[in-house]
């Protein structure tokens, strides 16, 4: 008699996290131009760790697409990866010690993100978009986020599902960032562009103090 024995293994479900535009009135403003001129946004937040991308598309002349862009408050600049679906962002937390900055460097989870190559309304339409990331912790997935197909400021908070000691939240949640611990954003979906197949990110940086 022969008995096979067969196992079931059930799919983890991942929530999905959709984003917000800004609405507070010190961080928001009517057009690309006033956002670039004023940079309010900046005041509130700072790079989430050390970036880096997957792939990032070759430059065109003097016009470079390199992971930095996402987190130096300039809108004229944007990280452009050369796949689109499958490329990543990882950041790689390293915070600093026995500085006049120890203590301040932590992710509370809240990240702020402008979407698309925010240089001008014009190439923000020609370029695509990220419509769905997959989330990481150390390889783990966590969650999926939604982001918005807008120009506008927007952010999302992955907070839940870390342990924030220093505000004593999620302290049951499932994971706690240490130094050397890596976030990883994986593009799922995207918007298409009315021009081109490239998928942008102008500014990927988290809740904190600013520049």
């Amino acid at each position: 008699m022969l008995l096979l024995i067969t196992t079931s293994v059930q799919a983890v479900v991942l929530d999905t996290i959709q984003s917000n535009i800004v609405t507070n009135p010190n961080y928001r403003y009517n057009t690309l131009n006033e956002y670039k001129t004023y940079e309010g946004w900046g005041d509130w937040s700072m790079p989430i760790g050390d970036p880096k991308a997957s792939s990032v598309l070759n430059p065109a002349g003097d016009i470079t697409y390199g992971v930095k862009n996402i987190e130096d408050y300039d809108l004229n600049t944007a990280w452009v990866g050369k796949n689109g679906i499958g490329d990543c962002l990882e950041f790689t937390f390293n915070f600093p010690e026995n500085t006049a900055y120890a203590g301040a460097y932590q992710f509370y989870g809240i990240c702020n993100v402008f979407n698309g190559y925010c240089k001008s309304l014009k190439i923000w339409q020609e370029n695509s978009r990220v419509k769905m990331l997959k989330v990481y912790y150390n390889n783990t997935p966590i969650c999926y986020v939604l982001l918005k197909d807008t120009w506008q400021f927007q952010t999302f908070d992955i907070g839940k599902y870390f342990v924030n000691r220093r505000f004593k939240k999620y302290m049951n949640a499932p994971y706690e960032i240490k130094e050397g611990d890596v976030l990883k954003f994986e593009i799922v979906s995207v918007y298409k562009g009315s021009k081109y197949k490239d998928v942008a990110i102008s500014e990927f940086l988290c809740e904190g103090a600013g520049n």
